[in-house]
């Protein structure tokens, strides 16, 4: 069995890829938990309000978010 050797440029293409995915990733879960924190306060408040069009809006937007998650 031989171990197959990469240049260092291509290792290098493949682990700057694998930051900037990782890098990816992190920021898109930062951003889903922003707005799921966001929703759902714009959820009370739509509550509070009784705002119907309100709730419906981010009660859908909440929604895509944790649908995404599973």
């Amino acid at each position: 069995m031989s171990k197959q050797v990469y240049p260092v440029n291509q290792l290098r293409v493949f682990i700057n890829t694998i930051n900037d995915l990782s890098a990816d990733i992190l920021l898109q879960e930062a951003l889903d938990d922003f707005n799921t924190k966001l929703y759902r306060e714009k959820i009370e408040e739509a509550l509070i309000e009784r705002d119907e069009e309100k709730f419906n809006t981010y009660t859908k937007l909440l929604r895509e978010i944790t649908e995404d998650e599973e």
